[in-house]
């Protein structure tokens, strides 16, 4: 057994396809098979069920999956350890962050992040929750970005701010003349929403039950998967959409008045760091974060105690 074979399975475990494999490790399909095979002679049991599409993966191959993962990361962390040793803030690190943060968060930090670290190489990418879990377990991710808690027992969680939940009221809304709006107030056949599955949509559900379009007296529906694009819409249709403290910091100032605070107890979503535990909080990461927590509004660093946290599910 050699790093490389280990390589191929998770590979192969990953794509569930010996030719999209092969394709991707740059090798013949015949040469992935014959590792995989050379594994499964070594070990003495199959890992795979060639004869079901997608590929199969055994129950022994599920354990074998998990240590081979296990396996990778510390020999990268061997390949990185210099790096670690090294005072100087240098390399290059891949972060996921959620949608509904990203494009809030990056701008607000990107900046700063290249003045303080000009030799650290930050490459973010949006991803939902799920697949931020899911890059992180094959190594392709460095750490993520997400609205927690959230359920997952690979990775660990470090709380970095805390976003109080806004409306965005247009100006011919009833609503519009409130400084404050309590929740039970809250028309839920007027409220512009994004897709089912976004975790800032889930935790929304959670405030008020989104009614089936055939119950509204609205002619049209948009389903989103962008907060901006809700906010045009409440701009140029009327209704109203939640949307997230960051997102308010942006706001032109001819809207600034569409934005209206919640009477307490205010939503709010926890924001985390999302690392593996076998690798803990690498600390290209760790100096990346420490940027996010200088740039933050001091107000968002600390749990608001008079609100009402919402929980993340996948």
């Amino acid at each position: 057994m050699n790093i490389n074979q280990l390589k191929y399975f998770v590979s192969l475990y990953r794509l569930r396809n010996f030719s999209k494999a092969a394709s991707e490790l740059q090798i013949s399909q015949p040469a992935l098979s014959l590792q995989i095979q050379k594994l499964e002679e070594e070990f003495g049991y199959h890992l795979v069920e060639r004869h079901v599409k997608p590929l199969g993966i055994t129950p022994e191959g599920e354990l074998f999956f998990e240590k081979a993962v296990q396996i990778i990361q510390m020999v990268n962390e061997l390949d990185q350890l210099s790096l670690e040793l090294e005072e100087e803030i240098e390399g290059q690190i891949r972060i996921g962050i959620i949608p509904t943060l990203s494009p809030y968060l990056t701008p607000l930090v990107i900046q700063q992040a290249q003045q303080q670290y000009p030799g650290l190489k930050i490459e973010i990418v949006e991803l939902v929750t799920e697949d931020i879990l899911k890059k992180l377990t094959f190594n392709e991710l460095d750490a993520g970005i997400v609205s927690t808690p959230i359920k997952a027992s690979n990775v660990g969680f470090k709380p970095l701010f805390y976003e109080q939940f806004y409306l965005y009221v247009a100006e011919n809304h009833p609503l519009y003349s409130q400084s404050r709006i309590k929740q039970h107030e809250v028309p839920a056949d007027q409220l512009w929403y994004l897709t089912e599955g976004n975790c800032f949509q889930n935790q929304v559900n959670s405030l008020c039950t989104i009614p089936a379009f055939d119950a509204v007296s609205y002619p049209f529906r948009y389903v989103s998967s962008s907060i901006e694009s809700l906010k045009r819409i409440v701009e140029s249709q009327g209704g109203l959409t939640f949307i997230p403290e960051l997102a308010t910091l942006n706001v032109p100032s001819e809207y600034e008045d569409l934005v209206k605070r919640l009477e307490a107890p205010v939503p709010y979503r926890e924001i985390s760091l999302v690392y593996l535990k076998s690798t803990g909080e690498k600390k290209l990461v760790k100096a990346f974060t420490e940027v996010i927590l200088d740039t933050i509004p001091k107000r968002m660093k600390k749990k608001p105690s008079v609100t009402a946290p919402l929980d993340t599910k996948l």
